[in-house]
């Protein structure tokens, strides 16, 4: 039994050419995995954050190949971090592109990794979603800063509420910047609401990030 168990420890690792994305809790899969999509992945944002992206390569030959990466068909030049790494005459590749000031525009734009070597070629893709806020008070509360205020948050141009995955994500992703349950969020008409006083919303700087429009009701 011992003798087995060093040979396996000691066995060569093995496994399939493949080019994935590196972990990130907001990419997410569709509910409905297809043929089209299933090397696709949604990614919520909320307006102008900058996000990290990994693009993996596993199991690939040397001398190995660049991953490229585009931005809405635009080469992305230079990763912000590279790395390598080698074991039985594999590689295993590491790159990370920033995407920086998310923006309304941005909206069901992607970024895709791609990456060629030999007979292997490999596509990802990922789709933004952005998430934009909305405050809205009443004239009295505006002046006084004294009362509850409604924080809407919803896509800038295209729903995809019926996205079980994507919802649960951005339930969460609420959640943690407004330090209340993912139930307490409520869902109507695509807009995702929450009620707190004005006096915690204006002290919550990730809130403020987000340049929120304010709507003030007469």
């Amino acid at each position: 039994m011992f003798l087995v168990m060093m040979l396996h420890m000691v066995s060569p690792v093995s496994g399939e050419e493949k080019l994935e994305w590196g972990d990130h809790p907001d990419l997410v899969k569709p509910e409905i995995v297809t043929q089209s999509n299933k090397h696709s992945k949604l990614l919520v944002v909320f307006l102008g954050e900058t996000v990290d992206l990994t693009c993996k390569v596993l199991f690939t030959s040397q001398p190995v190949s660049d991953i490229k990466c585009y931005g809405n068909g635009r080469r992305i030049m230079k990763p912000e971090n590279h790395t390598m790494e080698t074991q039985d005459g594999y590689a295993f590749i590491e790159d990370t592109f920033k995407i920086g000031n998310i923006t309304e525009e941005m909206d069901q734009s992607t970024v895709t990794c791609e990456y060629s070597k030999g007979w292997y070629s490999g596509r990802i893709l990922a789709i933004f979603n952005p998430f934009k806020l909305e405050i809205e008070t009443s004239e009295e509360v505006c002046e006084t800063c004294n009362g509850d205020v409604e924080l809407i948050f919803k896509e800038s141009k295209r729903s995809s509420s019926n996205e079980i995955n994507l919802d649960r994500r951005i339930r969460s992703r609420i959640a943690e910047m407004t330090n209340v349950q993912p139930d307490d969020i409520t869902l109507d008409n695509d807009e995702y609401t929450v009620t707190q006083p004005i006096a915690t919303v204006t002290d919550n700087q990730a809130i403020l990030a987000m340049r929120p429009e304010l709507l003030i009701n007469e």
